[in-house]
């Protein structure tokens, strides 16, 4: 394994008059595996389980923001 950080670095960002925007990245190498590895992980489990990827990650949020909450009251 490389002891190399991965990059992620956000080269441009549009908003838009409906609020949305779009943002441009720029990956490195080893970053843009990671992204693909983790995004088709996801993808995959969401299939298994029948689960929509927003929903997916709608949970995941909860759940973080409901461990913050969690070490703040520690």
């Amino acid at each position: 394994m490389s002891d190399e950080l991965a990059m992620i670095v956000i080269t441009d960002t549009v908003e838009h008059e409906d609020g949305s925007a779009t943002y441009t990245f720029d990956l490195d190498d080893a970053s843009s595996k990671k992204v693909t590895e983790l995004g088709l992980e996801l993808i995959i489990t969401c299939a298994a389980y029948g689960l929509d990827i927003h929903d997916a990650l709608t949970h995941l949020i909860e759940y973080g923001k409901s461990k913050e909450t969690d070490n703040d009251n520690s």
